[in-house]
């Protein structure tokens, strides 16, 4: 069966790499390898945005004797995330203890990433500007809290060893041997103490190391997780683009961006190497995932899905059903725990936007039509 990508429109020429907007339909390298669908491994790939936690989250989320249960922020994606073999998401807090705090300095209830992880996440991203927000004790404290709720993660070390150990991230799944970067341009001009290592998007001679690590680990392919761009603006900086250059060239097969708490295009681009056309694709944002932001567009945010495919025979892996998934966050603090994250086009979408306010539905209405003329659905 041949493989074809499908609309190619030319954005962006630069550097010796094009760019083009990706359709929502479907993503694969050109390969005229014909294989028989039993020789063919599958993993399907989810991965989420900004997962924040405001002070008001908190308050709402509160139950007695200073408990708090955040689940049901998550309850209308079951259905995804059920589908998902490898569910990744941007854990932008800490888990330092009490007393917990929001925006600037993020401090988050264990509950918050406990809810997370039930509701079907299980690879947590932690290389963001906000890792160091309660200081080296704070991050170490999160690692800590993270390995004992048996949450994977990488982006944060609590020391070198740990680092040459664990990094790049090998996770195996069907047969598929996928490698996980992380990297985050900053932390907000805070800074944490050795031994603890956090991962910096400026260290381009370790990223170098790490991709190349990757490749030595015998990773089938090379997934790399960005903190970067410029807040609250939804076209890639000059900045994002020399990166995404620097990374592909090194070897990663996908790019997937967060930080600007907005979404950005979802793009892929086509360059020679070694006489032969490869395709790799990227999502420079995926806006937030849940947080307390209600201006314009960072109410909401898409969830990445591809699934990476695997030949037996000829060993070549490649991504396809490439897609996006838009969803808004549905603020209603009369109702626990205040804050439901909400897919655009679930099946019960009808009956719940019918319990809107006249606000609300205004809300919802002018994110997905956003959304929908900034990724170029028809």
């Amino acid at each position: 069966m041949k493989r074809y990508l499908l609309i190619i429109i030319p954005l962006i020429f630069l550097g010796g790499f094009t760019f083009y907007q990706v359709p929502n339909h479907f993503y694969a390298e050109n390969t005229e390898t014909t294989c028989l669908e039993d020789s063919l491994l599958f993993v399907r790939v989810i991965v989420a945005g900004d997962a924040m936690c405001h002070s008001p989250q908190i308050t709402h989320a509160k139950m007695e004797e200073n408990r708090y249960d955040f689940s049901d922020c998550y309850k209308y994606l079951v259905d995804i995330l059920d589908n998902g073999d490898l569910n990744i998401i941007n854990f932008e807090t800490t888990l330092a203890g009490a007393p917990y705090s929001g925006y600037p300095n993020f401090c988050a209830p264990d509950e918050f990433a406990l809810s997370l992880r039930d509701a079907g996440f299980n690879f947590f991203l932690l290389a963001n500007n906000h890792c160091a927000d309660k200081g080296t004790k704070g991050t170490a404290l999160t690692i800590e809290k993270m390995k004992q709720f048996n949450i994977e993660t990488t982006g944060t070390f609590l020391n070198d060893d740990e680092r040459d150990t664990l990094y790049p991230a090998i996770v195996e799944k069907n047969g598929i041997t996928m490698a996980l970067l992380n990297y985050t341009y900053g932390t907000n001009g805070l800074t944490v103490n050795k031994p603890v290592i956090i991962n910096h998007l400026d260290d381009t001679a370790q990223i170098k190391i790490d991709l190349e690590n990757a490749k030595l680990k015998g990773a089938d392919i090379i997934l790399v997780f960005l903190h970067w761009g410029i807040e609250y603006q939804q076209t890639p900086s000059s900045k994002q683009k020399e990166q995404a250059q620097f990374i592909f060239k090194n070897g990663a097969d996908i790019i997937i961006g967060s930080h600007p708490h907005v979404i950005q295009p979802v793009e892929y681009y086509n360059y020679d190497s070694e006489d032969v056309t490869k395709t790799k694709l990227i999502y420079w944002s995926l806006g937030n995932f849940i947080s307390n932001q209600r201006q314009l567009n960072t109410d909401g945010g898409i969830m990445a899905s591809f699934t990476i495919v695997k030949n037996k025979n000829s060993l070549q892996t490649h991504i396809e059903n490439h897609t996006h998934i838009p969803y808004w966050v549905y603020r209603n603090t009369e109702i626990s725990p205040g804050y439901f994250v909400l897919p655009t086009e679930h099946s019960s979408i009808d009956s719940i936007c019918a319990t809107f306010s006249s606000a609300d539905k205004e809300a919802f209405l002018l994110f997905k039509n956003n959304t929908q003329k900034l990724l170029q659905e028809k």
